[in-house]
Protein backbone atom coordinates (compact mmCIF):
# COMPACT_ATOMS: atom_id res chain seq x y z
CA UNK A 1 0.00 0.00 0.00
CA UNK A 2 1.34 3.37 -0.97
CA UNK A 3 1.98 5.63 2.00
CA UNK A 4 2.03 9.28 0.97
CA UNK A 5 3.80 11.69 3.30
CA UNK A 6 3.61 15.44 3.43
CA UNK A 7 6.58 17.77 3.39
CA UNK A 8 6.95 17.61 7.21
CA UNK A 9 6.99 13.81 7.20
CA UNK A 10 3.49 13.29 8.64
CA UNK A 11 1.31 10.81 6.76
CA UNK A 12 -1.16 12.71 4.60
CA UNK A 13 -4.10 10.52 5.78
CA UNK A 14 -3.48 11.58 9.40
CA UNK A 15 -3.42 15.25 8.42
CA UNK A 16 -6.71 14.92 6.55
CA UNK A 17 -8.34 13.15 9.53
CA UNK A 18 -7.08 15.83 11.94
CA UNK A 19 -8.40 18.59 9.68
CA UNK A 20 -11.80 16.88 9.53
CA UNK A 21 -11.90 16.72 13.34
CA UNK A 22 -11.05 20.42 13.57
CA UNK A 23 -13.82 21.25 11.12
CA UNK A 24 -16.31 19.22 13.17
CA UNK A 25 -15.19 20.96 16.35
CA UNK A 26 -15.60 24.35 14.73
CA UNK A 27 -19.08 23.44 13.54
CA UNK A 28 -20.02 22.08 16.96
CA UNK A 29 -18.71 25.21 18.69
CA UNK A 30 -17.92 23.39 21.94
CA UNK A 31 -14.47 21.83 21.79
CA UNK A 32 -12.67 24.72 20.11
CA UNK A 33 -13.32 27.14 23.00
CA UNK A 34 -11.82 26.74 26.46
CA UNK A 35 -14.61 27.61 28.90
CA UNK A 36 -12.35 27.24 31.94
CA UNK A 37 -10.60 30.53 31.29
CA UNK A 38 -11.83 33.93 30.11
CA UNK A 39 -9.17 35.58 27.97
CA UNK A 40 -11.17 38.67 27.00
CA UNK A 41 -11.43 41.99 28.84
CA UNK A 42 -14.85 43.20 29.98
CA UNK A 43 -15.52 46.92 30.35
CA UNK A 44 -17.93 48.71 32.67
CA UNK A 45 -18.92 52.28 31.72
CA UNK A 46 -20.47 54.34 34.53
CA UNK A 47 -22.32 57.40 33.20
CA UNK A 48 -22.83 60.29 35.63
CA UNK A 49 -24.81 61.94 32.83
CA UNK A 50 -24.85 61.77 29.05
CA UNK A 51 -23.14 65.14 28.67
CA UNK A 52 -19.77 63.81 29.79
CA UNK A 53 -17.62 60.77 29.08
CA UNK A 54 -18.23 57.73 31.29
CA UNK A 55 -15.81 56.35 33.85
CA UNK A 56 -14.54 53.02 32.50
CA UNK A 57 -13.48 50.05 34.63
CA UNK A 58 -11.88 46.94 33.13
CA UNK A 59 -12.28 43.36 34.33
CA UNK A 60 -9.12 41.53 33.26
CA UNK A 61 -8.83 37.89 32.12
CA UNK A 62 -9.22 35.28 34.86
CA UNK A 63 -10.64 31.80 35.44
CA UNK A 64 -14.29 31.75 34.38
CA UNK A 65 -15.88 31.49 37.83
CA UNK A 66 -13.64 34.23 39.22
CA UNK A 67 -14.24 36.44 36.16
CA UNK A 68 -18.04 36.22 36.44
CA UNK A 69 -17.91 36.94 40.18
CA UNK A 70 -15.61 39.96 39.71
CA UNK A 71 -17.75 41.32 36.90
CA UNK A 72 -21.08 41.00 38.73
CA UNK A 73 -19.68 42.37 41.99
CA UNK A 74 -18.12 45.41 40.32
CA UNK A 75 -21.32 46.20 38.39
CA UNK A 76 -23.38 45.94 41.58
CA UNK A 77 -20.91 48.08 43.55
CA UNK A 78 -20.83 50.88 40.97
CA UNK A 79 -24.59 50.85 40.33
CA UNK A 80 -25.36 51.01 44.04
CA UNK A 81 -22.85 53.82 44.64
CA UNK A 82 -24.59 55.79 41.88
CA UNK A 83 -27.92 55.41 43.69
CA UNK A 84 -29.28 52.30 41.97
CA UNK A 85 -31.48 49.70 43.64
CA UNK A 86 -31.11 46.71 41.30
CA UNK A 87 -30.26 43.66 43.46
CA UNK A 88 -27.03 41.72 43.13
CA UNK A 89 -28.82 38.49 42.21
CA UNK A 90 -30.44 40.14 39.16
CA UNK A 91 -27.10 41.58 38.02
CA UNK A 92 -25.42 38.21 38.53
CA UNK A 93 -27.99 36.35 36.41
CA UNK A 94 -27.50 38.68 33.43
CA UNK A 95 -23.71 38.73 33.84
CA UNK A 96 -23.62 34.93 33.59
CA UNK A 97 -25.37 35.24 30.24
CA UNK A 98 -22.11 36.53 28.72
CA UNK A 99 -20.84 32.94 28.68
CA UNK A 100 -23.14 32.24 25.71
CA UNK A 101 -21.22 34.92 23.79
CA UNK A 102 -17.89 33.51 25.01
CA UNK A 103 -17.38 36.90 26.69
CA UNK A 104 -16.69 38.49 23.29
CA UNK A 105 -16.43 42.29 23.77
CA UNK A 106 -18.53 42.24 26.94
CA UNK A 107 -19.53 45.83 27.68
CA UNK A 108 -21.75 47.03 30.55
CA UNK A 109 -23.23 50.54 30.70
CA UNK A 110 -24.65 51.93 33.96
CA UNK A 111 -27.17 54.74 33.42
CA UNK A 112 -29.97 56.66 35.18
CA UNK A 113 -28.22 56.94 38.54
CA UNK A 114 -27.61 53.20 38.59
CA UNK A 115 -31.21 52.22 37.88
CA UNK A 116 -30.60 51.15 34.25
CA UNK A 117 -27.88 48.66 33.31
CA UNK A 118 -27.18 47.60 29.70
CA UNK A 119 -25.23 44.39 28.94
CA UNK A 120 -23.84 44.21 25.38
CA UNK A 121 -21.65 41.63 23.64
CA UNK A 122 -20.55 40.61 20.15
CA UNK A 123 -21.39 36.93 20.37
CA UNK A 124 -23.89 34.99 18.25
CA UNK A 125 -26.85 37.02 19.54
CA UNK A 126 -30.24 35.87 20.80
CA UNK A 127 -32.45 35.07 17.79
CA UNK A 128 -35.51 33.96 19.82
CA UNK A 129 -35.87 36.83 22.27
CA UNK A 130 -39.31 35.92 23.64
CA UNK A 131 -38.40 32.30 24.34
CA UNK A 132 -35.22 33.41 26.12
CA UNK A 133 -37.44 34.92 28.84
CA UNK A 134 -39.45 31.71 29.35
CA UNK A 135 -38.17 28.96 31.68
CA UNK A 136 -36.72 25.92 29.93
CA UNK A 137 -35.40 27.53 26.73
CA UNK A 138 -31.59 27.41 26.71
CA UNK A 139 -28.61 27.24 24.37
CA UNK A 140 -26.16 26.18 27.09
CA UNK A 141 -23.82 23.29 26.22
CA UNK A 142 -22.18 20.93 28.67
CA UNK A 143 -18.89 22.86 29.26
CA UNK A 144 -20.89 25.96 30.26
CA UNK A 145 -22.80 24.07 32.96
CA UNK A 146 -19.74 23.99 35.20
CA UNK A 147 -20.27 27.73 35.76
CA UNK A 148 -23.99 28.36 35.20
CA UNK A 149 -27.11 26.29 35.83
CA UNK A 150 -27.75 25.96 32.09
CA UNK A 151 -31.45 25.12 32.40
CA UNK A 152 -32.90 28.30 30.90
CA UNK A 153 -33.83 29.95 34.20
CA UNK A 154 -31.54 33.02 34.28
CA UNK A 155 -33.40 35.63 32.24
CA UNK A 156 -36.86 34.32 33.34
CA UNK A 157 -35.88 34.91 36.99
CA UNK A 158 -34.74 38.44 36.08
CA UNK A 159 -37.98 39.13 34.21
CA UNK A 160 -40.12 37.79 37.08
CA UNK A 161 -38.39 40.03 39.63
CA UNK A 162 -38.51 43.15 37.46
CA UNK A 163 -42.19 42.63 36.60
CA UNK A 164 -42.97 42.35 40.32
CA UNK A 165 -40.87 45.45 41.12
CA UNK A 166 -42.28 47.62 38.28
CA UNK A 167 -39.06 47.25 36.28
CA UNK A 168 -38.38 46.23 32.68
CA UNK A 169 -36.09 43.97 30.67
CA UNK A 170 -35.50 44.29 26.93
CA UNK A 171 -33.44 42.13 24.55
CA UNK A 172 -32.17 43.69 21.32
CA UNK A 173 -29.67 42.94 18.56
CA UNK A 174 -26.31 44.65 18.87
CA UNK A 175 -24.78 46.55 15.96
CA UNK A 176 -23.52 44.00 13.47
CA UNK A 177 -23.59 40.97 15.75
CA UNK A 178 -24.32 40.09 19.34
CA UNK A 179 -27.06 40.92 21.81
CA UNK A 180 -27.95 43.80 24.15
CA UNK A 181 -29.89 43.08 27.35
CA UNK A 182 -31.15 46.15 29.23
CA UNK A 183 -32.62 45.97 32.73
CA UNK A 184 -34.22 48.94 34.42
CA UNK A 185 -35.77 49.45 37.83
CA UNK A 186 -37.67 52.56 38.86
CA UNK A 187 -36.44 54.32 41.97
CA UNK A 188 -38.87 54.34 44.89
CA UNK A 189 -39.99 57.92 44.32
CA UNK A 190 -40.66 57.53 40.62
CA UNK A 191 -43.96 55.71 40.98
CA UNK A 192 -46.79 57.99 40.10
CA UNK A 193 -49.18 58.77 42.93
CA UNK A 194 -52.92 58.74 42.24
CA UNK A 195 -54.42 62.19 42.25
CA UNK A 196 -57.46 63.06 44.29
CA UNK A 197 -60.56 64.12 42.38
CA UNK A 198 -61.07 67.84 41.99
CA UNK A 199 -64.21 69.47 43.25
CA UNK A 200 -65.56 72.60 41.54
CA UNK A 201 -64.35 74.84 44.33
CA UNK A 202 -60.83 73.44 43.93
CA UNK A 203 -60.61 74.98 40.49
CA UNK A 204 -61.24 78.39 42.03
CA UNK A 205 -58.74 77.72 44.80
CA UNK A 206 -56.01 77.10 42.23
CA UNK A 207 -56.08 80.82 41.50
CA UNK A 208 -55.31 81.66 45.15
CA UNK A 209 -51.77 81.91 46.58
CA UNK A 210 -50.18 78.55 47.30
CA UNK A 211 -51.02 77.26 50.73
CA UNK A 212 -48.87 75.17 53.07
CA UNK A 213 -48.67 71.53 52.06
CA UNK A 214 -50.63 69.62 54.66
CA UNK A 215 -49.40 66.21 53.57
CA UNK A 216 -45.69 67.01 54.09
CA UNK A 217 -46.41 68.21 57.63
CA UNK A 218 -48.77 65.55 58.90
CA UNK A 219 -47.97 62.54 56.68
CA UNK A 220 -51.36 62.22 54.96
CA UNK A 221 -53.58 64.39 52.83
CA UNK A 222 -56.82 65.79 54.19
CA UNK A 223 -59.80 65.67 51.79
CA UNK A 224 -60.79 68.83 50.00
CA UNK A 225 -64.21 69.75 51.39
CA UNK A 226 -66.09 72.86 50.27
CA UNK A 227 -66.17 75.67 52.81
CA UNK A 228 -69.77 76.63 53.27
CA UNK A 229 -70.89 79.95 54.64
CA UNK A 230 -72.90 80.06 57.86
CA UNK A 231 -76.67 79.75 57.43
CA UNK A 232 -78.67 82.94 57.51
CA UNK A 233 -79.89 83.94 60.94
CA UNK A 234 -83.59 83.17 61.26
CA UNK A 235 -85.98 86.05 61.65
CA UNK A 236 -88.28 86.34 64.61
CA UNK A 237 -91.80 87.69 64.84
CA UNK A 238 -95.19 86.91 63.46
CA UNK A 239 -93.91 86.72 59.91
CA UNK A 240 -91.21 84.25 60.76
CA UNK A 241 -91.35 80.71 59.55
CA UNK A 242 -92.57 78.31 62.21
CA UNK A 243 -89.70 76.42 63.90
CA UNK A 244 -89.98 73.02 65.54
CA UNK A 245 -91.03 73.23 69.18
CA UNK A 246 -88.13 71.07 70.32
CA UNK A 247 -84.72 71.70 68.83
CA UNK A 248 -81.39 70.22 69.78
CA UNK A 249 -79.61 72.33 72.35
CA UNK A 250 -76.61 72.94 70.13
CA UNK A 251 -78.88 74.40 67.43
CA UNK A 252 -80.54 76.72 69.97
CA UNK A 253 -77.16 77.92 71.15
CA UNK A 254 -75.92 78.39 67.59
CA UNK A 255 -78.82 80.72 66.80
CA UNK A 256 -77.87 82.98 69.72
CA UNK A 257 -74.32 83.53 68.50
CA UNK A 258 -73.26 86.53 66.56
CA UNK A 259 -73.16 85.63 62.83
CA UNK A 260 -69.54 86.66 62.48
CA UNK A 261 -68.56 83.84 64.84
CA UNK A 262 -70.44 81.29 62.76
CA UNK A 263 -67.93 81.55 59.93
CA UNK A 264 -65.26 78.94 59.46
CA UNK A 265 -62.43 80.09 61.78
CA UNK A 266 -59.89 78.47 59.45
CA UNK A 267 -61.15 80.09 56.27
CA UNK A 268 -58.73 82.58 54.63
CA UNK A 269 -59.17 86.10 56.05
CA UNK A 270 -58.09 89.27 54.38
CA UNK A 271 -54.65 90.33 55.56
CA UNK A 272 -54.04 87.02 57.32
CA UNK A 273 -52.06 84.02 56.08
CA UNK A 274 -54.36 81.41 54.54
CA UNK A 275 -54.98 78.22 56.48
CA UNK A 276 -55.72 74.92 54.94
CA UNK A 277 -59.24 74.79 53.54
CA UNK A 278 -60.04 71.44 55.09
CA UNK A 279 -60.13 72.92 58.61
CA UNK A 280 -57.92 72.46 61.62
CA UNK A 281 -55.38 69.62 61.59
CA UNK A 282 -56.96 66.41 62.78
CA UNK A 283 -54.49 64.96 65.24
CA UNK A 284 -54.92 61.26 66.02
CA UNK A 285 -56.75 60.63 69.28
CA UNK A 286 -55.48 57.84 71.44
CA UNK A 287 -57.89 55.05 72.13
CA UNK A 288 -60.43 53.28 69.98
CA UNK A 289 -60.61 56.02 67.36
CA UNK A 290 -56.91 55.77 66.70
CA UNK A 291 -57.07 51.99 66.43
CA UNK A 292 -59.63 52.34 63.68
CA UNK A 293 -57.42 54.67 61.62
CA UNK A 294 -54.03 52.98 61.94
CA UNK A 295 -53.19 49.28 61.69
CA UNK A 296 -51.91 47.69 64.85
CA UNK A 297 -48.24 46.76 64.54
CA UNK A 298 -47.78 42.99 64.49
CA UNK A 299 -45.86 41.32 67.28
CA UNK A 300 -42.19 40.94 66.41
CA UNK A 301 -40.80 37.53 67.34
CA UNK A 302 -37.54 37.46 69.32
CA UNK A 303 -34.63 37.55 66.91
CA UNK A 304 -30.94 36.88 67.26
CA UNK A 305 -28.45 39.50 66.12
CA UNK A 306 -27.66 37.52 62.99
CA UNK A 307 -31.34 37.21 62.12
CA UNK A 308 -31.73 40.96 62.62
CA UNK A 309 -28.74 41.53 60.32
CA UNK A 310 -30.14 39.28 57.57
CA UNK A 311 -33.59 40.90 57.23
CA UNK A 312 -32.43 44.34 55.93
CA UNK A 313 -30.31 42.53 53.33
CA UNK A 314 -33.45 40.91 51.88
CA UNK A 315 -35.08 44.36 51.95
CA UNK A 316 -32.30 45.79 49.78
CA UNK A 317 -31.39 42.81 47.58
CA UNK A 318 -34.68 41.01 46.94
CA UNK A 319 -34.66 37.23 46.45
CA UNK A 320 -31.56 35.53 47.86
CA UNK A 321 -30.36 31.96 48.17
CA UNK A 322 -28.08 30.42 50.79
CA UNK A 323 -25.02 30.87 48.58
CA UNK A 324 -25.92 34.47 47.71
CA UNK A 325 -26.44 35.47 51.34
CA UNK A 326 -23.29 33.66 52.46
CA UNK A 327 -21.29 35.53 49.81
CA UNK A 328 -22.71 38.90 50.84
CA UNK A 329 -22.26 38.45 54.59
CA UNK A 330 -19.25 36.15 54.88
CA UNK A 331 -21.25 33.78 57.11
CA UNK A 332 -20.62 30.05 56.40
CA UNK A 333 -23.32 28.40 54.31
CA UNK A 334 -24.26 25.95 57.08
CA UNK A 335 -24.86 28.80 59.55
CA UNK A 336 -26.66 30.79 56.88
CA UNK A 337 -29.01 27.86 56.22
CA UNK A 338 -29.83 27.50 59.93
CA UNK A 339 -30.57 31.22 60.25
CA UNK A 340 -32.81 31.20 57.17
CA UNK A 341 -34.70 28.19 58.56
CA UNK A 342 -35.46 30.08 61.78
CA UNK A 343 -36.62 33.15 59.88
CA UNK A 344 -38.82 30.90 57.77
CA UNK A 345 -40.33 29.29 60.87
CA UNK A 346 -41.18 32.73 62.25
CA UNK A 347 -43.00 33.61 59.03
CA UNK A 348 -40.56 36.40 58.09
CA UNK A 349 -39.31 34.88 54.81
CA UNK A 350 -40.62 32.32 52.34
CA UNK A 351 -39.22 30.28 49.45
CA UNK A 352 -39.67 31.40 45.86
CA UNK A 353 -38.29 30.46 42.43
CA UNK A 354 -35.01 28.53 42.44
CA UNK A 355 -34.96 27.82 46.21
CA UNK A 356 -34.42 31.49 46.93
CA UNK A 357 -36.08 33.33 49.80
CA UNK A 358 -37.99 36.60 49.88
CA UNK A 359 -39.58 38.64 52.65
CA UNK A 360 -43.17 38.02 53.64
CA UNK A 361 -45.47 40.92 54.50
CA UNK A 362 -44.57 40.47 58.17
CA UNK A 363 -40.88 40.24 57.31
CA UNK A 364 -41.10 43.43 55.26
CA UNK A 365 -42.65 45.25 58.22
CA UNK A 366 -40.06 43.92 60.67
CA UNK A 367 -37.14 44.72 58.34
CA UNK A 368 -38.35 48.30 58.00
CA UNK A 369 -38.62 48.66 61.77
CA UNK A 370 -35.06 47.49 62.51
Amino acid sequence: MLNIESENGTPLDNQIEKADQQDESADDGTESFDYTQVRAVARIALYDDLRSAPRVTEIHPAPTAEFIESLASKIYEQAKSAGGTIPYTVIREVSENFIHARFAEATVSILDDGNTIRFADQGPGIPFKDQAQIPGFTSAVEPMKHYIRGVGSGLPIVKEYLDFSHGTITIEDNLGTGAVVTISLRPDGALSQPQEPLYPQDLAQQQQPQQPIYQDQYGYAAPQYPVESAPARPTYGYGAEQQPLMQPRYQQQQQQYDPRYQQDPYAPQQGMPPYYQGGAPKYPVQGHAMAGQYPVAPLIPPLSQRERDFLPIFLNEGALGVTDLSRLTGVPQSSTYVTLSKLEENGLIEKTVGQKRILTDLGYHVANSL
